[in-house]
């Protein structure tokens, strides 16, 4: 379970190295440049890609890296010069009479007459260097094509791929001598790389995300991101960790420079094109063309700044969605306003989607427009959920409707629960709890107003306690309606009862009592109500050690549950969690992967509230493999994020097990900072997650030494007094035992072995039975079985055990094998292959039982006629089998043999 030798070094795969000054992820791309710039094969080297995605930086590499080889000549294409003839090769031909300006002859007569200066000086070959060569006019691009094809000089060339090259270019390709490189957007892995480079190590991996998806792996894209922020604080440092601590925006310096370099490019009418896009997007492209003309808009579309939806409705949307708010800050409010009185009378009806709804209502907004109330609350909502809390919070204060300000506070609410911030969302709901005129506004907000008290802390029977209040406001008014009196009974005795099923599943407590027993007694009124009974059922599961089941069941509860609740926004997040405990405790990685791959994959701003618990997940599943350095890394790094926000409450789970990780690995100081920080916290709101944190704590101190009751606590926490069955905790506790040393946990695990489901507890309990008999086959076996667990840490443990038994009955060659299968599962816990040692393991396994044993009576020096005497055979027989292990362990001789001294 955990990593057993705190002694060994953590050693980090090696990762080939990129050539110096060449851009992350382009290593490849230089490479092939460089040799094509060199060889026979072209005379040109065409790089293409879109704006920002690093052409000019490659460039620059590949120039620095053939310094040596060759003499570069430097030539810029100019949009201002684009139709002007031989523009850009002013400086080249100063010297040329004004009336022979425009003959080819006389420009290339003179172009190459300077080159040739230049060349005579460096005695090296010319190499043309031309940047923004889709900037070049026809006449210089057949200038140098004539250059290049007649062996003159070589070209490294640099264009967008739209509008693309100059024709005479571009027939260098088609004609098969030059080569071309098309540079693709950077892929995740490059981003993190690259962020790593700019930022350092550690970095967190929603981070990663977040960016790569914002800058669509465009570099120039990204260092703005990055820059801008750095800058606001949006971009921080905390312990070692960089942290996003709020949605990007896209707004700062950096980005609105790049933006406005765009801007300058293009004609007034694509300009105006680009600020309605921005303001309004998605927007028709009818409505666009109206305003602006059909030429402007392909123009944009053609050189990848705006990109059309699919049909049966195109709607128009900028090419970067980070491009939106830089543009939209360079907009004046007059000018907005202006813009959109002209862009409505051509939209002609309210937005059909929710991200128009969220763009109309914010750009109204700033326009200082007045928007109805049933949009800014729709507006709000909206907001929210996207946690773009600032923007939901605008739209909830604008809501004048006494009625509609009670849903418009529970909106305000939910966005400082996006934050964690439950006390100021508790204050913002208790004013309306209980109250209103109409049983929608009495129900509004009351389920986040239970997730709110639970979250800090209240045990599940006094919120429910409390919650009666709200069945005292239906049955007065009920009375106040007495015609709709049934109505309102019938949704507040609902509302009720899905509040307990949500209490009492957050929290995992199922032994209540009568009220609860007769609740469940109850048939669920809906799916939401079903879904959390379904939770708390899975939980039960889980603690009773039926990991399988429990797993069944959450999955059914996900299905039940659905999409489109509202107020309860994080219920797929909770019911994931649980799914989760439930594949891990078994130890069902490849499950655990695919559902935390599923939330890794959501939307940036829902990364930053959920992505640390898709860490600490990640780090409890290596701690429970026994890979401990690397849990330490993940763990700590998930604690930084879970200080930000926190809607699942996992902080105090996340510390005690980076408490345990650092205890394992002997990193005494911070282990120290994180029991500080799990008993500063508040405890988790689920019970099996509460007492599995005690557990890590408790085995966190025994490790660290002095602590002589560990295992008598860790077996307390196992066994809850009146709790019934709880063999998953037993489980997860007497794992803890085992890897503390103590062999006295194997008897109990035994006896819990038939009802226990998944792999990981069949491992562990197949250890259990080897403790058991003591016999060294038994250990070998089990360590086997661990390893297909992948629990390296606890197949470390049975090699050793496998290991001494050999020892002890004097097999040197298999307890030489079981030492060499440990060392492969303590290296597999720190991360490297041990592909030595496997292939060693291999060939050994070549062996017939005769030959294991004579060469392990080779290995411990014995010569021939004593191994023969040891063995009753003939020394033939001795020579014979040594020479037939020799070929089929491939070596020359006795000194060669493994372990022995001369190997």
């Amino acid at each position: 379970m955990i990593s057993l030798d705190s002694s060994r070094k953590r050693r980090a795969a090696p990762r080939p190295a990129a050539a110096a000054g060449v851009p992350i992820g382009r290593t490849e791309e230089a490479r092939l440049a460089v040799e094509s710039v060199l060889g026979p094969d072209h005379v040109a080297v065409l790089l293409f890609g879109d704006s920002g995605i690093g052409k000019s930086t490659l460039v620059e590499a590949v120039v620095a890296e053939l310094q040596h080889a060759v003499t570069p000549v430097r030539i810029h294409g100019s949009a201002s010069l684009a139709n002007v003839p031989y523009g850009v090769l002013g400086p080249f031909i100063v010297g040329l009479p004004v009336q022979e300006a425009t003959s080819q002859l006389a420009v290339l007569r003179t172009f190459w007459s300077r080159l040739e200066e230049e060349r005579r000086v460096s005695q090296k070959p010319l190499l043309l260097v031309v940047d923004d060569a889709h900037d070049l006019d026809e006449s210089t691009a057949g200038i140098l094509v004539e250059l290049a094809a007649a062996g003159w000089a070589k070209m490294l060339v640099a264009a967008q791929t739209r509008p693309g090259l100059p024709e005479p270019l571009l027939q260098l390709w088609f004609e098969g001598i030059a080569k071309r490189l098309d540079l693709r957007p950077l892929t995740r892995e490059q981003t993190s790389h690259m962020l790593e480079a700019t930022l350092g190590p550690q970095v967190l991996p929603s981070v990663a995300e977040i960016l790569w998806e914002a800058s669509a792996g465009n570099p120039l894209l990204l260092s703005g991101l990055i820059a801008d922020a750095k800058a606001d604080g949006t971009l921080l440092q905390r312990n070692g960790v960089w942290l996003l601590l709020r949605p990007l925006k896209s707004h700062g310096a950096r980005l609105t420079d790049v933006v406005r370099r765009q801007l300058l490019r293009r004609s007034p009418a694509e300009r105006q094109a680009l600020n309605l896009i921005a303001l309004a997007e998605p927007v028709t492209r009818d409505a666009i063309e109206s305003a602006v003309g059909e030429d402007p808009v392909a123009a944009l579309i053609e050189h990848e700044l705006i990109r059309v939806t699919p049909a049966p409705y195109p709607q128009l949307r900028l090419w970067h969605s980070t491009y939106g708010d830089a543009l939209r800050n360079l907009i004046s409010p007059a000018r907005s306003l202006q813009l959109r009185q002209s862009l409505l009378r051509l939209m002609g009806s309210e937005p059909t989607s929710a991200e128009g709804l969220l763009r109309q209502v914010s750009w109204s907004m700033d326009c200082g427009v007045e928007v109805e109330d049933r949009q800014l609350l729709r507006a709000a909502a909206l907001a929210s959920r996207l946690y773009e809390d600032d923007l939901a919070r605008r739209a909830a204060a604008l809501v004048k409707d006494p009625e509609l300000q009670v849903a418009a506070r529970a909106v305000t609410a939910r966005t400082y629960f996006n934050t964690s911030d439950y006390a100021a969302a508790r204050d913002i709901l208790e004013v309306d709890f209980a109250q209103g005129q109409s049983v929608a506004v009495l129900l509004t907000g009351t389920l986040m107003w239970a997730a709110v008290q639970a979250a800090l802390g209240h045990a599940p029977a006094d919120i429910m306690d409390r919650a009666r209040a709200l069945l005292a406001a239906g049955e007065r008014l009920a009375r106040a309606n007495p015609d709709d009196a049934e109505q309102i009974l019938g949704a507040t005795r609902e509302r009720y009862a899905t509040m307990h099923a949500m209490v009492y599943a957050l929290a995992g407590e199922y032994r209540q009592g009568a009220d609860t027993d007769a609740a469940d007694e109850a048939a669920p009124a809906n799916t939401l109500e079903s879904a959390f009974r379904l939770a708390l059922a899975s939980e039960r599961l889980l603690v009773q050690g039926k990991a399988v089941q429990s797993f069944a069941v959450i999955s059914e509860a996900l299905e039940t549950a659905g999409t489109g609740v509202d107020e309860l926004y994080f219920l797929a997040e909770f019911l994931v969690a649980r799914a989760v405990a439930a594949v891990v405790h078994g130890g069902d990685w490849a499950a655990a992967g695919k559902l935390l791959a599923g939330l890794a994959a959501g939307q940036g701003p829902n990364l930053i509230s959920f992505g640390g618990g898709v860490h600490a997940a990640q780090g409890i599943i290596q701690l429970y493999q026994g890979k401990a350095s690397q849990a330490l890394t993940t763990l700590s790094v998930a604690l930084e994020s879970l200080r930000l926000t926190d809607p699942q409450q996992l902080f105090a789970l996340t510390a005690s097990m980076a408490f345990a990780a650092a205890a394992d690995v002997g990193a005494t100081d911070k282990a120290a900072a994180f029991l500080a920080d799990y008993e500063a916290a508040p405890r988790p709101v689920s019970r099996y997650l509460r007492v599995l944190s005690q557990m890590a704590v408790t085995y966190g101190k025994a490790r660290l030494g002095n602590y002589p009751g560990a295992v008598t606590e860790l077996r307390a926490l196992g066994r809850p007094p009146g709790d019934g069955s709880t063999a998953g905790l037993e489980l997860d506790s007497l794992a803890f035992c085992l890897s503390l040393g103590d062999r006295d946990a194997a008897t109990r695990l035994l006896e819990l072995r038939p009802g226990l489901e998944g792999p990981r507890p069949a491992a562990i309990c197949h250890y259990a039975a080897a403790i058991s008999s003591d016999r060294a086959t038994d250990h070998l076996e089990a360590g086997k079985s661990c390893e297909a667990a992948e629990l390296w840490g606890f197949a470390a443990l049975a090699y050793d055990a496998a290991a001494d038994g050999y020892r002890g009955t004097g097999d040197t060659l298999r307890e030489r094998m079981a030492m060499a299968q440990r060392k492969r599962c303590l290296e597999r816990a720190d991360g490297v292959a041990a592909q030595d040692e496997e292939a060693e393991d291999d060939a050994l396994g070549l062996l017939t039982r005769r030959e294991r044993d004579i060469v392990a009576l080779a290995v411990r020096g014995l010569g021939d006629r004593q191994i023969a005497a040891e063995l009753q055979v003939s020394v033939r027989t001795v020579e014979g089998h040594l020479y037939r292990s020799y070929a089929k362990l491939n070596i020359k001789g006795r000194d060669q043999l493994p372990g022995s001294a001369g190997s």
